[in-house]
């Protein structure tokens, strides 16, 4: 079983071609966007990350026709729980799973070839075709679980102070 951890790559400018050869800047800065960060972004998260005074207003269907072509392109994953995006650098994003720490709310995606394959049999056993698979993993990330504070938070849980997506 052989498993790759993703990291985002930084300074990826070259997005995705128009038909006229040229790169849109708004897909750089969106991509630009996701990966300064190893937290996932919502659409508006990515909204503000992406606006600039001097520039013209951009209207949040635009960030989502964005966000679409990014991941068709392969190059940004939707966390499905969280209704986020990560950057992604991989051959195959349909394979991988994501973990997501439940305390700080980072997010690493981990490629696995062998779970997929599994899920693909079983589901073939059933006559099933496989078009669309999400696997997210929750619970606690290296640097969360060596903090002093959570041990002692990890005794009693408040389901109450768990993040839902990336701090502001």
């Amino acid at each position: 079983m052989k498993e790759h951890v993703t990291h985002p790559s930084p300074g990826v400018h070259q997005v995705s071609n128009t038909p006229n050869g040229r790169t849109t800047s708004l897909l750089s800065d969106v991509l630009d966007a996701l990966t300064k960060t190893d937290f996932p972004l919502s659409a508006y998260d990515i909204l503000r990350c992406v606006s600039h005074p001097d520039r013209r207003r951009v209207a949040p269907p635009t960030i989502y026709r964005a966000l679409e072509k990014l991941i068709a392109d392969g190059l940004v994953g939707r966390l499905e729980s969280r209704n986020a995006f990560v950057r992604i650098r991989t051959g195959d994003p349909s394979r991988l799973v994501y973990c997501i720490c439940d305390r700080c709310g980072a997010a690493q995606a981990v490629e696995n070839t062998s779970s997929c394959q599994l899920i693909d049999s079983a589901a073939e056993t059933l006559g099933f075709q496989v078009r669309h698979r999400v696997m997210e993993v929750q619970g606690v990330c290296a640097q969360c679980s060596t903090c002093p504070s959570f041990s002692s938070a990890s005794q009693h849980p408040n389901q109450n102070d768990l993040p839902t997506r990336a701090p502001k």
